[in-house]
C-alpha cells in the first residue's frame, strides 16, 4: 500500500503528492489509483483526482487505463535535461525581451520572483508553459529543500550579473545555474534514499 503522510489543514493533496514524487518517496514507475491514494492521504477521491490531473499536466504522472496513473521516472539524466532545457528556453526568451524588461529581471534578488517575472514576460506559449512548470514545481522544491545553499545562490547571482551587464555569457551563466539546480535536486533525492 502507498504510504504518504496524512494531510494537514494547510496542505493539499497536490502539495503532498508533488513533494513525494520530487523527493523520490513515491518512486518512478509506481502505479497509483485514486482510491488507494485517497486512503493514504485520509481524504476523499475528489482532491486526489484533481491533484493527479494537475500532476499529469506537469508531467509528473502519466494516465493509464482504468483511472490509474503511473508516476513518471525522474532519474538523474531526466532531471539534468529538465534544467538544461530550462536554461536554454529562458536564455532564448530573454533575448526577445526589451532593455527595460531585461534590466527589471536582473534586479530581482528572490529566485522565485525572478522566475515568475520571467515567465510572465514570455510571449511564446510553449516556452511559457514549460518554464511555468519547471519554475512552479521543480524550482520551489529545490529551493525549499536546500535553504542557504551557497552554490545555488552564487550561480543565481552570476546569472543576474550577466543579465544586468548584457553579457555574452548569459547562456553560460544560465546553463551553470541550471546545472547547479539539477545537481542539488539529485543530491536531495539521494539523501532521501538513505
Amino acid at each position: 500500500m502507498l504510504k504518504l503522510q496524512k494531510l494537514y489543514k494547510s496542505e493539499t493533496a497536490l502539495e503532498i503528492l508533488q513533494e513525494a514524487i520530487l523527493s523520490g518517496d513515491v518512486p518512478g514507475g509506481l502505479e497509483l489509483t485514486q482510491t488507494e491514494t485517497a486512503l493514504s492521504l485520509g481524504v476523499s477521491r475528489m482532491p486526489v483526482r484533481e491533484a493527479l490531473a494537475a500532476l499529469e499536466y506537469c508531467g509528473l504522472v502519466e494516465r493509464l487505463p482504468g483511472q490509474h496513473m503511473r508516476v513518471s521516472i525522474l532519474d538523474d539524466e531526466i532531471i539534468k535535461s529538465v534544467f538544461q532545457d530550462m536554461a536554454l528556453l529562458a536564455t532564448e526568451a530573454i533575448k526577445n525581451f526589451n532593455y527595460e524588461t531585461r534590466r527589471a529581471l536582473s534586479e530581482f534578488e528572490n529566485q522565485n520572483d525572478f522566475h515568475n517575472f520571467l515567465v510572465e514576460n514570455i510571449k511564446s506559449p510553449l516556452r511559457k508553459k514549460f518554464l511555468f512548470i519547471v519554475t512552479g514545481i521543480y524550482l520551489p522544491f529545490v529551493l525549499k529543500n536546500s535553504q542557504g545553499c551557497t552554490e545555488i545562490n552564487d550561480a543565481f547571482k552570476n546569472l543576474r550579473l550577466a543579465l544586468a551587464n548584457e553579457s555574452e555569457n548569459l547562456k553560460a551563466a544560465f546553463e551553470n545555474y541550471g546545472f547547479v539546480l539539477a545537481k542539488t535536486l539529485i543530491k536531495i533525492r539521494k539523501e532521501k534514499e538513505k
